[in-house]
């Protein structure tokens, strides 16, 4: 029983599709319901009963593993702790996750989403203006996902949680295996001729014509912020293993 958290923008779709193929296991990916596997938002379950559905799975004969739940790692940590789940975060460079997120995020904008522009305005407007930066389109979708990505993170390593780079698993088959307990018989396909690279959130063409946020001013100055601790995207990174 294995849950690989993510906010996303971290090959969740790459994973969760390798791990699909393999015998045995059960994968949800993107749901707060592990019964039904719905998209998050349609009739999620509490994160202790998530939790507990992962462990019926279990006792049936599989092999459980959720990616890409969104709950909150403060609660869902413990929950899977008192349950025998093992609960791990899924991360990447936070440089390439920000970016990652930004072009998802401005996509949805240019494509008429009003909900994402009030969402990135309530988030970047007043860290920037407090920064002296420019609160254009661009910087203010930036300093959202900035913020979306780091906040979840942090919170999840300041709740004590261990993490995995998506980076390693990808490109390293002894990490996946230990990180999913693949058993060694097991062929992967990824790992065997015909790597999976599932591209869910890559900017496109036509974003270029968009002005391009104030990225490097923006991830030195903007801090991050869970609770009382306070820190930089950099000493983030620096936290989940990437040297500069």
């Amino acid at each position: 029983m294995i849950v690989a958290e993510s906010i996303g923008f971290a090959a969740t779709h790459t994973i969760s599709s390798i791990l699909a193929d393999l015998p045995g296991y059960r994968v949800t990916h993107g749901s707060q319901n592990f019964e039904t596997g719905v998209p998050i938002g349609a009739g999620s379950q509490t994160p202790a009963g998530f939790a507990a559905s992962m462990v019926a799975a279990k006792s049936a004969g599989q092999r459980p593993v959720a990616l890409h739940t969104n709950f909150d790692p403060r609660q869902f940590l413990p929950a899977c702790q008192a349950q025998g789940v093992q609960y791990g975060l899924l991360v990447r460079r936070p440089e390439a996750q920000i970016e990652s997120c930004y072009a998802w995020a401005l996509t949805k904008v240019l494509t008429g989403d009003d909900q994402m522009l009030l969402v990135a305005l309530k988030a970047g407007l007043q860290p920037l203006n407090d920064l002296r930066i420019r609160a254009s389109l661009p910087n203010l979708l930036y300093a959202y996902a900035l913020i979306h990505v780091c906040q979840f993170n942090l919170a999840a390593v300041e709740a004590g949680a261990a993490f995995m780079q998506m980076e390693t698993l990808l490109a390293d088959e002894s990490a996946f295996r230990a990180a999913f307990a693949v058993p060694d018989e097991v062929p992967i396909a990824h790992f065997s001729g015909e790597a999976r690279h599932l591209a869910s959130h890559r900017a496109k063409p036509e974003l270029e014509a968009v002005a391009a946020p104030e990225r490097e001013a923006i991830r030195a100055a903007m801090p991050v912020s869970v609770g009382a601790v306070r820190t930089s995207v950099g000493q983030l990174a620096a936290r989940l293993g990437y040297v500069a």
